[in-house]
């Protein structure tokens, strides 16, 4: 998604079909920046005070003067805010409020310049480039108010000047230059936070849309899954009934079990392909994990029984990826800290989605691990050694395997041979041994490959 199309240049609002934003933003926006926006005021109104120092010792026959602007006249403004802050009416009025804040605090500076005379009042200049990087980056101000309020500072300063405080050009051309400059830096500040803010507030409210489609399909697969378990629960009772001999019903029980897994393969088939559907850059990716984490196992001499489990286990190792933004997935380049935070949820997603669906296997737990390591280095719980189930020591191994020997996105595929230099490397390490020693024989030996 191109985020910049979705809001617009100028002022930086949601428009179009991104319109319904707006408000949510505005509220998340409020909350989030109030006690900031206090914490600045009680700031201000500290540092106001703090410069009557400064009064004092280059001014101390205009001091009086000088403590008006700053005690009487934009002390208690800020104070009054503050105060005002804890009104309902405040986030009504909350930017056109710092807006006129920001400007009365730049002009009690320019006020002062006014009636402290050069060479003195030079030594306040430098208090306006305080009030500029307030106003634009500390007391969350939007970019249109902020700029608006800076300019008129600007404005406010050239009338005063030429008309009540003449000043030397050379000072007075220096002066506009730092002004202008330091209110130009400030806007594109100021217009960086605002965007940024409102583009992460975006992503959040993508990544919450999505969470909440793969909550219903969720809820959707358990359903059937209930559904099809009571199904079969019923068809057992009711052949228990009708077989007269323990051996024709042993029979009959048989074929519905055999039925009950026929469905779970159904229900895990649906369940690949919504994956592949939402990540096309990996489709075949968990066949693939699953062929070879099931040869690795057989290799081992595990029972069928376990074998079987593996099998369904891996078929949908990455079913959590529902759960991440398809723009993430299918991303070309090199993936954010935020982005790839957001791809390391997918194991615990995973569990999330199958920890309630009932299992021979420990479906939910296996593909809850797939991303552990031996020395505890995995994610998401840090587990280490025999703390991680067989199961998901396979898998983990496969995994790595066929990613890396496969192509992505964001690079071409690395071969089989440094695939399996990554797993004999880190062999006892990140990896089972027994599991490396495995799957090298199965390629360098018998002959394996991916399909």
């Amino acid at each position: 998604m191109n985020l910049p199309m979705q809001i617009n240049r100028l002022t930086l609002k949601f428009s179009g079909e991104l319109s319904y934003l707006e408000a949510p933003f505005l509220k998340e926006y409020y909350t989030s920046s109030l006690p900031h926006i206090r914490m600045m005021m009680i700031l201000g109104a500290m540092l106001y005070a703090a410069f009557g120092v400064l009064d004092v010792l280059l001014m101390p026959q205009q001091v009086v003067a000088l403590w008006i602007i700053r005690f009487i006249v934009i002390g208690p403004v800020l104070v009054g805010v503050l105060a005002i802050s804890f009104l309902p009416i405040f986030e009504k009025y909350i930017q056109p409020i710092l807006a006129l804040v920001y400007f009365l605090a730049g002009a009690g500076i320019i006020g002062m310049i006014v009636v402290a005379p050069p060479p003195v009042s030079y030594s306040y200049y430098a208090g306006l480039m305080l009030v500029f990087m307030w106003g634009y980056t500390l007391i969350r101000l939007f970019f249109t108010w902020a700029s608006v309020a800076g300019w008129l500072q600007v404005i406010f300063y050239e009338t005063v000047t030429v008309g009540l405080n003449p000043t030397p050009l050379d000072v007075f051309l220096g002066n506009n230059f730092f002004f202008i400059s330091a209110n130009l830096v400030g806007m594109m500040a100021c217009y960086a936070i605002e965007f940024y803010a409102r583009r992460d507030f975006l992503m959040n409210q993508q990544v919450e849309e999505e969470r909440e489609k793969v909550s219903r399909i969720n809820e959707e697969l358990e359903d059937r899954v209930k559904q099809r378990t009571e199904d079969y629960k019923n068809l057992n009772q009711a052949l228990l009934q009708e077989v007269a001999g323990h051996e024709q019903a042993k029979e009959k029980l048989q074929e519905a079990l055999d039925s009950l897994k026929k469905s779970m393969g159904v229900t895990i088939q649906v369940m690949v392909s919504a994956v592949e559907a939402r990540d096309p850059y990996t489709a075949g990716h968990q066949i693939r994990s699953s062929n070879l984490a099931c040869a690795i196992a057989a290799e081992m001499g595990l029972p069928q029984e376990k074998i079987d489990g593996i099998q369904m286990a891996s078929s949908i190792h990455d079913i959590g990826k529902l759960s991440i933004p398809a723009e993430i997935l299918t991303k070309p380049t090199k993936l954010t800290n935020l982005e790839y935070s957001l791809i390391k949820e997918h194991s615990a997603c995973g569990y999330e989605m199958l920890k309630n669906v009932e299992s021979q296997w420990p479906l939910a737990e296996i593909i809850f691990q797939h991303h552990e390591r031996m020395n505890g280095s995995g994610y998401p719980r840090q587990l280490k050694g025999d703390e991680i189930l067989l199961e998901a020591r396979i898998l983990a191994v496969s995994d790595v395997v066929e990613s890396m020997a496969s192509h992505r996105p964001y690079r071409p595929s690395l071969g089989i041979g440094a695939a399996l230099e990554e797993i004999e490397k880190n062999r006892g390490i990140l990896y089972d041994s027994a599991v490396v020693d495995a799957c090298l024989k199965l390629f360098r030996e018998k002959n394996f490959y991916l399909e």
